[in-house]
C-alpha cells in the first residue's frame, strides 16, 4: 500500500503553495482551518470553512493558502491497491473498478452540512493519527508541507481497511456518481498537453508557437489562456520548470554548474545564473553550498 499523507501548517514564514498539476490517483484533502484558493479543472473555489475535498484522478488542480494561518491534510492513495484479487467480486465490478477506470467519480466537496460528514471526518482523523504516530516524517525544504509514509505492513493494512470503509461511507452517502464530461474538458486537455510537452522537452529550445500549435490555439490567445490558468506566462512556466530541475541536480549531484545549465535548457551560463537567482533568490553556486549533498 503506497498511501501517503501530506500535512500543511501555515505560518507567516511558510505558506502552502501547490503548483498546477494532476495525478493518476485520487487525493482527499481535509481543510481543517484557514483560508485557501483551490482550482479544480479550471474552476476556482475559495475555501474558508472546514470541509473535505476529493480530487478525482486526472483532475487538474492548484492550491495555495491565503493568510498566515491554516492547517490542512492531504491523503493520496492508489485505487488499484484496494481492488480485490477475485475479478468477479461484486464490490470490484460495481464500485472499485469503475472508480479506478474513471467511469465513476467522487463528489468534489463534503461540507459540515452534508449527511455523513462527521462520520467520514472521524475516520479520516483516525487515519491521520496513524500516519503521525507510526509513520516516517519527511519535511520538504522551503515548504510548509510534511510528508508521512507508513513502513510497517500492519499499519499499511489498517490504512487499506480504513480506505475501504471511507469509500463505503462515500457511496452510502451519495458521494459516488457517474463521471460527466464538462464544458472545460478541451481546455483542461490543452493545458495538460502543454505541461507534458514542456516536461518532455525542457532540455531543448521551446517556442511559444510550438505550444500554441500543439493545442490548436492562436498564439496570442494561447498566451492569455495559459496565463489565466497557471498565473504565469508560458516562458515563465518553462523557466520555472527548468530551474526546478537544475536545483534538483545542484542538490543531488556534483555536475558542474555550466553542464547543469545546458542539461536544463539554458545555453547561456550568464542567463542561467540570472534566471535561477530570480526564482530561487540566490545564485546556483550559493544554492549548492547551502543545500548540496555533503562530501563523504
Amino acid at each position: 500500500m503506497n498511501a501517503i499523507l501530506y500535512e500543511s501548517i501555515n505560518t507567516a514564514e511558510e505558506q502552502l503553495k501547490v503548483s498546477l498539476d494532476w495525478h493518476d490517483d485520487p487525493e482527499i484533502i481535509y481543510f481543517k482551518n484557514g483560508h485557501y484558493k483551490l482550482t479544480l479543472n479550471l474552476r476556482e473555489y475559495e475555501i474558508q470553512d472546514e470541509c473535505i475535498c476529493i480530487v478525482n484522478a486526472g483532475v487538474l488542480r492548484k492550491l495555495e493558502s491565503i493568510g498566515t494561518k491554516g492547517n490542512a491534510y492531504s491523503l493520496r492513495f492508489h485505487l488499484a491497491d484496494l481492488c480485490f484479487r477475485q475479478a468477479e467480486d461484486p464490490v470490484n465490478t460495481a464500485l472499485l473498478e469503475p472508480l479506478a477506470g474513471g467511469q465513476l467519480c467522487f463528489s468534489d466537496f463534503i461540507t459540515v452540512s452534508d449527511f455523513g460528514f462527521l462520520q467520514i471526518l472521524r475516520l479520516f482523523n483516525e487515519m491521520v493519527r496513524r500516519f503521525r504516530d507510526y509513520g516516517t516524517k519527511t519535511e520538504q525544504e522551503d515548504s510548509s508541507i510534511r510528508t508521512y509514509a507508513l513502513p510497517a505492513v500492519a499499519d499499511q493494512l489498517m490504512i487499506m481497511a480504513d480506505l475501504l470503509r471511507l469509500i463505503a461511507m462515500f457511496d452510502a452517502n451519495g458521494l459516488v456518481h457517474e463521471r460527466e464530461e464538462s464544458d472545460s474538458e478541451k481546455q483542461v486537455l490543452a493545458i495538460k498537453e502543454t505541461i507534458q510537452y514542456i516536461r518532455a522537452h525542457y532540455q531543448e529550445k521551446i517556442y511559444v508557437r510550438n505550444l500554441s500549435e500543439l493545442t490548436g490555439l492562436n498564439e496570442q490567445y494561447f498566451i492569455r489562456f495559459f496565463g489565466s490558468v497557471t498565473g504565469e506566462s508560458p516562458l515563465d512556466y518553462i523557466n520555472a520548470y527548468r530551474v526546478e530541475q537544475a536545483a534538483r541536480l545542484l542538490k543531488d549531484s556534483d555536475t558542474h554548474v555550466y553542464e547543469i545549465a545546458e542539461r536544463c535548457g539554458f545555453h547561456n551560463i550568464g542567463n542561467f545564473i540570472k534566471i535561477f537567482r530570480s526564482f530561487m533568490g540566490q545564485t546556483p553556486h550559493k544554492y549548492r553550498k547551502q543545500f548540496g549533498r555533503e562530501d563523504d
